[in-house]
């Protein structure tokens, strides 16, 4: 089976240096890409095909909702897992109705990032069961 892709969209080059670290320490076995715009984010999605995006909010030029709409137009069955400073239920709401799957505090990123990963790789790969079942 081949290895997942994780791509994080993030401006903040400490911050993704911290979750690369954090998915390496715990050997997540996934393939880790980075973007620090919402520009590159969108180019890079296209270019490796991510499965899961982690996508902060506050981005320069554009916002995270706008880049997690683009990615999943584009990529439908990425999942989109919101990483944010910003503790509003309406960005929450927002986030969820463009079609990310969690929404995450990066307060909370050591507690709660690792089990939403694993429960997108759960859904991935029902979902692709399912679609191999259906080629049969």
């Amino acid at each position: 089976m081949k290895s997942k892709k994780i791509l994080i969209i993030d401006d903040s080059d400490d911050f993704r240096a911290v979750v690369r670290n954090y998915l390496k320490i715990h050997n997540s076995g996934l393939e880790v890409f980075e973007a620090s715009s919402g520009e590159m984010g969108i180019t890079k999605a296209s270019c490796v095909r991510p499965d899961i995006v982690l996508m902060d909010l506050n981005l320069p030029h554009a916002n995270g909702f706008e880049i997690t709409q683009q990615i999943k137009d584009d990529h439908p069955a990425c999942q989109v897992i919101v990483l944010t400073m910003f503790e509003v239920p309406l960005f929450k709401e927002k986030s969820l109705k463009v079609g990310a799957v969690d929404f995450i505090s990066k307060n909370e990123v050591f507690d709660r990032l690792l089990p939403a990963i694993k429960a997108c790789m759960e859904h991935l790969n029902l979902t692709r069961r399912k679609y191999e079942s259906c080629k049969d």
